[in-house]
């Protein structure tokens, strides 16, 4: 890890300076960008903050975000009660920079899970998640199915697997009240035209009509899973494409295994936020 981080030197510098940026214009100086980055490095390296306050202290990222040696590590934790709309703006800053000038045709929409730390989180709640293919041959039960805490809502773009709009919510929220909202960050960031064969691959959670009509007035074609209801089995599009809607589910494997995404230690959403920012800037830094 010690090593990926010195290859990706150029790139957390690139994000510092952005983090300055959002820091200046949210009341802050430009030295409280470099705590902002610091997490996105806490989620890379799967440290504790005491082990991110050691690291850089001692490491030359450490010297090049301008850390001193024995720092008090609970400015991690201070930072975390204030900053869920900062980092929020920070890695929509960053997404719009690795997109900006390019054009997307293909687009993935998903939820992901994040189980609450604690069942005193108030801001959690109740939801249903899909368990993975493993999972699902060992659950009899649909109620394990059930989890407390939250879900990331995202749009991907699928032949880059650039997670480009997300938002956080409880688990109890049903995946397409988010589409209208994450679809319209899409559209600030790329032209939709005409003949531009632009498709949104879904699931059958997204088989709604006020979708499809949404996505009809802009010439995207829907792409979506038919949603039995319960009177018979849904069913996946004929649509050769269909297949990289995997694409979202790759990159919520990444963000789990890789950048600790579900191993959320926090409570309250706007600290989970700050969390979930985190490891979606870690995977910037590291992939893109």
């Amino acid at each position: 890890m010690t090593n990926m981080i010195a290859t990706s030197k150029n790139k957390i510098v690139e994000v510092l300076a952005y983090a300055r940026e959002v820091s200046i214009r949210h009341g802050h100086t430009r030295r409280y960008a470099k705590h902002l980055v610091a997490l996105a490095i806490k989620q890379i390296m799967h440290l504790t903050d005491r082990e991110l306050a050691e690291f850089l202290s001692k490491s030359e990222i450490g010297r090049l975000l301008n850390y001193k040696q024995h720092f008090d590590f609970t400015i991690f934790s201070k930072v975390r009660k204030e900053s869920a709309q900062i980092i929020k703006e920070l890695f929509e800053i960053l997404v719009y920079q690795k997109m900006k000038g390019k054009q997307a045709r293909l687009f993935a929409i998903d939820s992901t899970d994040i189980p609450a730390f604690s069942l005193k989180d108030k801001d959690a709640r109740c939801g249903h998640r899909t368990p993975s293919k493993k999972e699902q041959n060992l659950i009899k039960n649909k109620e394990k199915t059930l989890f407390y805490g939250y879900k990331l809502h995202a749009i991907t773009d699928a032949d880059t697997e650039l997670p480009i709009a997300v938002t956080v919510a409880p688990a109890n929220r049903h995946d397409k009240k988010f589409f209208h909202f994450l679809y319209n960050k899409v559209k600030q960031l790329f032209r939709i035209g005409p003949f531009d064969n632009v498709k949104l691959l879904a699931d059958a959670a997204y088989d709604a009509t006020d979708i499809y009509q949404e996505l009809h007035y802009d010439n995207v074609k829907p792409v979506i899973a038919i949603n039995g209801r319960g009177f018979y089995k849904s069913s996946t599009p004929k649509d050769p494409e269909y297949g990289k809607r995997w694409a979202i589910e790759r990159v919520f494997s990444r963000l789990k295994e890789v950048f600790g995404l579900s191993k959320n230690r926090l409570v309250g959403i706007d600290k989970v936020a700050v969390h979930i920012y985190s490891c979606l800037i870690a995977y910037l830094i590291k992939y893109l």
